[in-house]
């Protein structure tokens, strides 16, 4: 199953350079965004067996593509600040949902803790299209990817999670830094960060996953891909905005 879910994730993040490539035009990343934000509103709630999958798949869904659109066309004082208005009507979307179910539904509480949650991924994951505006944005995808690659890379071994948790960010932040060398307007310490983040989350979901044994199947498989990407692109995005200020 690791090696699957890598395999995805390569697919997925090559479209993104790709598409960040394109820098003359936005709706490449944008539409790369939204695939993977309906790829992930699909088997999100799948993934984690939700009782009542439809109805959090569709606000996923409209939340997720409603923040790349807002995002795109209608940029505010900064470029993500629709995506906490989309969060705060998918969490309303998500409570209304689990009501309309009735009392005597199972599974509500958990219902509303894993939309709310996945709903929050979805959203964020908007960043990426948003890295398509500004003027770092192919550098802010370049190394993202080399440093997903390469925690990657440690998280497929069958090494214990105490290691992992470790090995990954290490060897993200390395190759985070060392990108940095490249012509791409990053300076060698938000290529750090950046790959630090991307390790943590590497290391930190692919424990989550084992202990949880969540990834059995194909939803599995592409919702922990999707949404290691989406959650990495936006920790990317706003640690990219922190560090302007420095």
């Amino acid at each position: 199953m690791r090696i699957k879910v890598l395999l995805c994730g390569l697919i997925a993040v090559a479209l993104l350079t790709l598409a960040s490539s394109l820098s003359s035009l936005t709706w490449p990343m944008g539409a790369v965004t939204a695939i993977l934000q309906l790829v992930f509103a699909y088997t999100w709630p799948r993934m984690v067996r939700s009782d009542a999958p439809w109805p959090i798949t569709i606000i996923l869904a409209l939340c997720s593509l409603a923040a790349t659109a807002a995002t795109i066309f209608m940029p505010g004082a900064s470029v993500m600040s629709h995506s906490v208005e989309a969060i705060a009507v998918g969490v309303l979307l998500v409570f209304i949902s689990q009501v309309l179910r009735g009392a005597e539904a199972e599974g509500r509480l958990a219902g509303v803790v894993s939309g709310v949650t996945g709903m929050v991924l979805a959203v964020l994951g908007s960043a990426w299209a948003a890295s398509a505006l500004v003027g770092y944005g192919f550098g802010l995808t370049v190394v993202t990817v080399i440093s997903l690659l390469g925690a990657g890379a440690v998280v497929v071994t069958r090494l214990p999670n105490r290691i992992t948790m470790l090995l990954a960010p290490l060897v993200a932040v390395a190759l985070g830094a060392a990108a940095s060398a490249l012509p791409i307007d990053i300076l060698w310490f938000q290529g750090a960060v950046m790959g630090l983040l991307a390790g943590l989350l590497v290391g930190s979901l692919r424990a989550l996953a084992l202990a949880s044994k969540s990834v059995r199947n194909v939803s599995g498989i592409l919702g922990l891909s999707c949404g290691i990407i989406l959650l990495s692109g936006a920790a990317s995005w706003y640690a990219m905005e922190v560090l302007a200020f420095i």
